[in-house]
């Protein structure tokens, strides 16, 4: 899987998210498909569940913004985003109907796994194969049409005055809930106080989530909304349709917070 730059990060502050950090788009002559993390990375939806390419020789989690001793992560990150290369004639897919429906690629083994029957008394020693086992391994591309319903949060209510919320994302920059920021970009993912304990790293927010697996996000946000703030609030499907594990919210306007957003806290990606 090829990590792109993003060249206009700026359409896609204003944009809604698809789901938590990510966004649908189009690049490159050919109008491909890509899913964009952060609004700064992009990668081609047929690649997603591939094995990703190294930056500069380096291992994407052996990068030095992601070691927890790095003193300069913000600056390191923005080091590293150079090194991308910029796909070209980005833009923002606004309309799930035109993009690829849902898929699980499956990449399947035939083991075929022998058993002998138990000799049956007076048969002679007769034996029989159990059938064939097919073992699927399955690995998910991107069910974005599966997830235009994931989008769509059913509940609506206000936060409460001392309510406390997370967001997970792959970079130590965001560009929706800023650090120093006190105020939270409309349509952006979160999730609720309690959902914290059950996401202790930067995969399992995938898993969790029930996202693409692409980035690990291991930069936790959160986010301290004024009191009676609009938000929307539900559980998910994840993108192969089932549903999903987690709870979450959307801030559907620009929401100022109680204080400015703290740096994110770095989880371990595993």
């Amino acid at each position: 899987m090829k990590l792109w730059r993003v060249p206009d990060p700026e359409m896609f502050d204003a944009a809604p998210e698809w789901r938590m950090g990510l966004h649908l788009a189009r690049g490159g002559q050919d109008r491909a498909a890509y899913l964009v993390i952060g609004g700064v990375v992009a990668v081609a939806v047929e690649e997603i569940g591939t094995p990703v390419e190294p930056v500069e020789g380096v291992s994407y989690l052996r990068a030095s913004w992601l070691n927890p001793a790095c003193p300069r992560r913000a600056e390191l990150f923005e080091e590293w985003l150079d090194y991308l290369w910029p796909v070209p004639k980005l833009s923002v897919e606004h309309r799930l109907d035109g993009f690829p429906q849902p898929e699980w690629r499956e990449e399947r083994r035939h083991k075929r796994q022998e058993a002998t029957l138990a000799e049956q008394d007076g048969a002679g020693g007769v034996a029989a194969l159990a059938p064939a086992l097919d073992v699927v391994e399955a690995r998910p591309a991107l069910a974005a049409g599966a997830a235009a319903g994931a989008r769509i949060l059913p509940f609506a209510t206000l936060s409460e005055p001392a309510a406390v919320m997370h967001r997970w994302e792959a970079f130590p920059v965001s560009r929706r809930c800023a650090a120093g920021a006190s105020s939270i970009a409309p349509a952006t993912f979160a999730a609720p106080e309690r959902e914290k304990a059950f996401i202790p790293s930067g995969f399992s927010a995938l898993a969790r989530q029930g996202l693409p697996s692409v980035l690990p996000t291991c930069f936790l946000y959160t986010l301290e909304p004024m009191p009676a703030s609009v938000i929307e609030c539900g559980a998910p499907a994840s993108v192969d349709g089932s549903g999903g594990g987690t709870v979450e919210l959307r801030f559907p306007h620009a929401t100022p917070t109680r204080m400015p957003i703290l740096e994110p806290v770095l989880l371990p990606p595993l």
